[in-house]
């Protein structure tokens, strides 16, 4: 746990200028007249840890919503002596600017940004930094597609106790405020590391968890549409890496024999026999690739038949598809068809039980069939465009089945024309006594080989990229199957904690409560750590200043009692609002000296930071101001 504190607040500019005294620990009072600097006071401090003060920002041409005395001045900036876990650091931030520079005992600038996205390799982002030195672990909030990190103003929401906002809210407004960076999400990700022994630990892990599985996720559909890929261009399954090394090797084998293989015939005149013998073998295998090119054919043949049937037959079941959807249409509209309409004319006729309109004997049942509901139309319907979309699959299918015949007669037809050639090169070589044809053959065979080795070289990339990709899926698969039970561990040891926390919590804010508010009988925080008073019953608007300032109190003294991430520091903005009297007022300011309590006779250290109306504070708080802004005193004085 860290723990943090403010020393000192600067201001200066060209013309106005401001310098507090040194703050110490526990409770101190800056009292004042409204409208004297009480708030820009705090939102002094606020800016230079990294808030967003609208009131500050040149940038935004609402001037009736500007704090005029800064931000018509130039040059300026604010200055904040701090404390960190016993360790001092002088911050410095420019008014306008993101920038926030760092000095610390060994007096080294360290350059640090408010915004994450200006943020670069040599510039670190300050929250990221003062969370790291409040011994927070900075993680990533992931909701849906958007991921973000958990800032150290986000924190703030439960630590700086401003004016501005609703009391009812409970939580300070957020900076960029949005669903999302108002959601229960998040500000239950807020009140649990703050106040959650092991829910850091546990939010830390859950993001990590969730970046994973998007990672996971995106290279499992990366996969996915390289497989899909593959089925696009190949008309083969691949083999797998192994395999397809094993095929180019015995391929460059075969290259071998044949090479070996044609020296030899070089050196050797042809023979006759063998010669003719050859002839024979190749017309035996010329007239099973005839027979098999007239397979294909016939094949072909067929499947056209069976494609131009399937074609005539989904026509026909849309045409009727259109038919009975005009008939139930009408029949809709106009109530045209009844058991007892004349289908000639469509009068109405009276029809005797059990007796067709022509008078002949007939089942009831039987008659009634030929006349449907609108509901009985429409299961036909579907069962019409269902055996449409099986006869528009069945004709994809038979269409694949062409393409394949096609390619089929296409090869056979090369392989006939190529023995053809190949049985007159054999029978020129009858007459020349020379091997010239199988010599040929050889080099085709060779040339074949090669063509073959290099197809293999390609799908053997291809399975290398196959089998990265599916290397890294089972990676990322074990990641977040190991994530998963890390996140389920430590939410059941954060949940535990926290109930136990909640159960203390719950017993401070009541007591607290009841001595803020007289009328208060029940206080106890939610499921969403929201606080819920004399069960949710009507209450003035007046009794929304204890429920929020005994909220941030109980905070306060949970951080004393408790290592927990609350940094021991409170920021409390002029808290009479809602129409709260003055004499109520002072009983609930009177109730922030019960962090005393806690503080083991004054081994643990805090600092709350209050700022409230002249003499609006018990008298014995007197000791406690460190500044009064009254008269012509105002926070920000001209340079002389």
């Amino acid at each position: 746990m860290g723990r943090l504190a403010i020393r000192r607040v600067i201001y200066n500019g060209e013309k106005y200028s401001f310098e507090s005294p040194y703050l110490n620990d526990g409770l101190i009072i800056m009292e004042g007249i409204n409208g004297h600097g009480k708030s820009t006071f705090m939102n002094l401090i606020y800016y230079a840890l990294g808030g967003r003060v609208q009131a500050f920002n040149k940038k935004d041409n609402d001037v009736d919503n500007k704090h005029n005395e800064i931000y018509k001045d130039k040059n300026n900036y604010v200055e904040l002596l701090i404390e960190i876990c016993g360790e001092e650091y002088e911050l410095t931030r420019y008014i306008g600017d993101s920038l926030i520079f760092v000095v610390g005992k060994d007096e080294k600038v360290i350059e640090t940004c408010v915004s994450r996205n200006q943020s670069d390799d040599n510039t670190i982002v300050f929250s990221d930094w003062i969370l790291e030195k409040l011994k927070v672990e900075v993680f990533d909030l992931v909701q849906g597609t958007k991921s973000f990190k958990l800032n150290f103003t986000d924190l703030m929401r439960l630590i700086y106790h401003d004016q501005s906002t609703e009391v009812s809210r409970v939580y300070k407004e957020a900076d960029n405020s949005n669903f999302l960076s108002d959601s229960l999400e998040i500000r239950k990700a807020i009140f649990e590391v703050l106040l959650g022994k092991t829910y850091n630990d546990y939010y830390y892990i859950l993001g990590q968890y969730k970046l994973k599985l998007k990672e996971f996720e995106k290279a499992q559909a990366i996969m996915d549409s390289y497989d899909e890929f593959l089925g696009e261009i190949l008309d083969y399954d691949l083999a797998n890496v192994i395999h397809i090394k094993s095929m180019i090797e015995e391929n460059q084998e075969m290259i071998e024999r044949v090479q070996i293989e044609r020296e030899i015939a070089i050196d050797q005149k042809s023979n006759v026999d063998e010669v003719w013998q050859i002839i024979d073998q190749q017309k035996s295998i010329l007239i099973e690739r005839q027979n098999s090119e007239e397979e294909w054919i016939q094949s072909k043949q067929l499947t056209l038949q069976s494609i131009d049937k399937i074609v005539y037959l989904i026509d026909e079941a849309e045409k009727e598809l259109e038919e009975i959807e005009k008939i139930r249409l009408v029949n809709k509209k106009l109530k045209l068809f009844t058991p007892n309409t004349c289908p000639y004319c469509l009068r109405k006729v009276e029809r005797e039980k059990g007796k067709c309109i022509c008078g002949n004997d007939i089942a009831e049942e039987q008659y009634e069939k030929f006349f449907y509901t609108d509901e009985e139309y429409l299961d036909i319907l579907k069962v019409k465009k269902k055996a449409i979309l099986s006869l528009n699959s069945l004709l994809d299918r038979k269409n694949e089945r062409m393409h394949v015949i096609i390619a089929h007669i296409e090869k056979s037809r090369q392989e006939v024309e190529k023995i053809k050639k190949y049985i007159g090169e054999l029978t020129r070589d009858i007459a020349s006594n020379y091997n010239s044809a199988y010599i040929r053959q050889l080099d085709e065979r060779e040339r074949e080989l090669n063509g073959k080795i290099v197809e293999l070289q390609q799908a053997e990339e291809l399975a290398i990229k196959r089998e990265k990709l599916v290397s890294e899926v089972t990676q990322l698969r074990n990641q977040v199957e190991g994530l998963k039970i890390k996140v389920e561990s430590y939410l059941n040891a954060a949940k535990e904690d926290m109930l136990n926390k909640k159960e203390d919590f719950d017993k401070i804010y009541l007591d607290l409560m009841k001595r803020a508010d007289e009328h208060c009988f029940s206080a106890y925080l939610g499921e969403d750590y929201m606080p819920h008073i004399n069960s949710g019953s009507y209450r003035e608007r007046s009794a929304a200043v204890p429920k929020r300032l005994m909220y941030f109190l109980t905070l306060m003294i949970e951080s004393l009692k408790n290592e927990v991430n609350f940094p021991r520091f409170l920021m409390i903005d002029t808290p009479n609002k809602e129409g709260i009297d003055r004499e109520n007022l002072i009983k609930n300011i009177a109730l922030l000296k019960e962090t005393d309590i806690y503080t083991k006779e004054g081994s643990i250290s805090y600092q709350i930071i209050l700022t409230t109306g002249i003499d609006t504070y018990p008298e014995e708080f007197k000791d406690f101001v460190f500044y009064t802004l009254d008269g012509d005193k105002y926070l920000l004085q001209e340079n002389g």
